[in-house]
């Protein structure tokens, strides 16, 4: 925070302090309870606060981030203020202004798109906040600056209050932006439409003799608490407020799991530790999987052309890439949704929640609706929209410069952009959405020049690393929580090797060569497998790159492997069995050859304690992981190309499969419960 007088309460020392820090555990209520935040939305379930937060926002008191229920992150940026005069001869006032005006300018985008929000709290009662909080709600509802001019000049619109709250607001913003405020290039009046629209006042009544905000989090707080008196949740929220006065002087950065934490040991905190459960019995020998499984749900033979891909299921939807065509189906009728769409690209349309964004004619994308498909939404021009992916309510796609945009679902409003530097022709593939990283590869616009990965944060909007990683080229890369590991081809004839690097700052870390080409990868927080095409299975130490072990299990691997416990499942391709693993060591528990003999180019699916694959022959077979007895059958034909097609979808304990000849079928593997 500013050290001006009257800005900070660490500066006055003053009442404000203790406002803030009784606003403070206010907010950690809502972090610990998850109920949602005044301000942030009712929609939306608290996940950070961060107190002091100069390096986020020039609003600087807490940021609050929350998470909506499609992933996207929301921020509240609140500035706490006892009770600030809002005039300009009060230099305090001019200083919250800078403040305002400047994350205004910061957070536009973020702002428009309603996923951030600007609060000021003060102390009640505040003479001003029923004046202020009539002429947010109006510019909020007027939608642009000229409609809330003209509401406001409407007789008996505004009272004698408001009129003069509104001038005294227009009055301190030119004088902010007169003290070096940014006016995002716009008027006076269309400055304070902009903060009027995007502003909410929190009247706080943490105090006195009535303190109502303080015992609503009390009654909140009282659902952790390990008793069921009121007393445990007043001692709760007591402990929050020493947390508070403790995370504000160090600028912290808390979310649930951190807090938790702190409060461990108080007598009056409830233990959230995962009690150790008892696993249900298995099956007997006989029952296991269930003796009616697997069993066709649905089928339309035919339905679609020869090599379609395969088929994605979303919100009860089943969509299939048709070549450029998109069809939707019903999961449990297979009936068709909507008419057939027609697309600019033939592959995976990215879906957010219930909008799909399928390509169109000349490099656009188009939002539909999963249910209907009718368009939802503005269309998105100009744009490699075959690279485009969706990930916690926000768009990533390329355009054809060699750009990255990225965009609110919700709302259509472009959020950020990014260009690398130097500038290239484009991306090499579809970006990577990890975590809160995406990750983008390219080469430059010479084609001899190297293979380049970088990750950009996705909450900083630039480069989480000082460099990329940059390698003559590449076959594979994946990124775990740790580490990014890149498989590049060695010289010649010689194996190919796997590099890894730390995700955090890109630096190398650690390089070794490997049996043979890799054809499928599979990470966890502490170890990677490779499936070799050689029939070697290697297992990689995920934090320190280390070879934990390697194995030559068949001739020949095709498929990725799977992961069933502390097991790994291979589905080889020679001789055709189902190799089971054990992860710590690499030795065989079991395997069981499929029947009739054939290989297996698919990876295994596992779900309610069985394993299932297809064979070559286009054969369903499954095995109980427990007994190890075979269960049923369905030799229906399911025979398709994976390298054309892609992998079947597992969903809900159904596996929705189109084969070769364009026939489309649900097959139930697992009974729903």
């Amino acid at each position: 925070m500013s050290a001006s007088a009257g800005v900070s309460p660490y500066a006055t020392g003053g009442g404000g302090t203790v406002l803030e820090h009784h606003f403070g555990a206010v907010l950690l209520s809502h972090l610990l309870t998850q109920t949602p935040v005044p301000g942030l939305g009712d929609h939306v379930t608290p996940v950070e606060v961060r107190f002091q937060a100069r390096a986020v926002t020039a609003v600087d008191d807490y940021v609050v981030t929350g998470r909506a229920g499609n992933g996207a992150l929301h921020y509240l940026s609140i500035a706490v203020r006892r009770r600030p005069r809002l005039a300009v001869s009060d230099s305090s006032s001019v200083e919250l202004m800078r403040s305002f005006l400047a994350t205004l300018q910061q957070q536009w985008a973020y702002l428009c798109a309603g996923r951030w929000h600007l609060a000021l709290a003060v102390a009640a009662p505040f003479p001003r906040a029923a004046s202020v909080q009539t002429l947010t709600t109006a510019a909020a509802a007027a939608g642009s600056a000229g409609a809330f001019r003209h509401r406001v000049a409407e007789p008996g619109r505004l009272n004698k209050s408001a009129h003069r709250a509104l001038w005294d607001l227009q009055s301190l913003i030119s004088a902010a932006v007169a003290h070096g405020a940014p006016d995002s290039g716009v008027a006076c009046d269309a400055l304070t439409w902009r903060l009027l629209a995007h502003l909410s006042v929190l009247e706080l009544r943490l105090e006195g003799v009535r303190p109502v905000d303080r015992t609503a989090a009390v009654e909140r707080l009282q659902s952790m608490a390990c008793l069921t008196g009121a007393a445990d949740g007043d001692a709760l929220f007591s402990r929050l407020r020493e947390c508070a006065s403790d995370y504000a002087p160090a600028g912290a950065t808390v979310n649930r799991e951190s807090l938790l934490r702190a409060l461990r040991g108080a007598p009056f905190i409830r233990d959230e530790t995962p009690k150790v459960t008892v696993p249900l019995p298995r099956p007997r020998r006989g029952q296991a999987g269930g003796s009616r499984l697997p069993r066709v749900v649905w089928s339309h033979p035919g339905l679609l052309r020869p090599h379609a891909r395969q088929p994605r299921v979303h919100d009860g939807t089943l969509l299939v890439v048709d070549g450029h065509v998109l069809h939707a189906l019903d999961t449990a009728s297979g009936k068709a949704l909507w008419k057939p769409k027609s697309m600019g690209y033939d592959n995976q349309p990215p879906v957010d929640g219930t909008t799909v964004f399928a390509s169109a004619i000349g490099s656009a994308l188009r939002p539909r609706s999963l249910h209907t498909g009718l368009e939802t939404g503005p269309r998105i021009d100009k744009c490699a929209a075959g690279q485009a992916v969706c990930a916690r309510g926000t768009l990533y796609v390329p355009d054809l410069q060699g750009v990255l945009h990225v965009y609110d679902t919700a709302s259509g409003r472009r959020l950020w952009s990014w260009r690398p530097e130097p500038a290239v022709s484009g991306f090499l593939e579809t970006p990577r959405v990890v975590g809160d990283c995406v990750f983008v590869t390219w080469t430059g616009c010479d084609a001899s020049r190297p293979w380049t990965l970088l990750a950009l944060d996705t909450e900083k909007r630039r480069p989480r690393w000082a460099g990329p990683i940059r390698l003559a080229s590449a076959q594979r890369w994946l990124v775990s929580a740790d580490s990014v590991y890149v498989i590049s081809p060695g010289e010649r004839e010689e194996a190919p090797w796997l590099s890894t690097y730390d995700v955090h700052s890109g630096a190398f870390v650690r390089r070794e060569q490997l049996p043979g080409p890799v054809v499928g990868m599979l990470s966890s927080h502490t170890t990677l497998h490779l499936a070799h095409q050689d029939g070697h299975v290697s297992s990689w130490n995920a934090l320190s790159g280390e070879n934990r072990w390697t194995v030559k299990v068949a001739k020949a691997l095709r498929a990725r492997l799977v992961a069933a416990g502390e097991e790994i499942l291979v589905a080889a391709w020679d001789p055709g069995r189902i190799f089971v693993l054990s992860d710590a060591t690499g030795e065989k528990v079991w395997d069981a050859p499929a029947r009739p003999a054939a290989s297996f180019e698919a990876p295994a699916y596992v779900t309610g304690g069985a394993a299932w694959a297809v064979s070559r022959a286009g054969v369903l077979q499954g095995w109980d992981l427990q007994t190890r007895r075979r269960l049923g059958a369905i030799d229906a034909g399911l025979v398709w190309e994976p390298a054309e097609q892609g992998v079947p979808q597992l969903s809900g304990g159904v596996l929705y499969i189109v084969t070769k000849n364009g026939s489309v079928h649900a097959i139930r593997l697992e009974e729903s419960s």
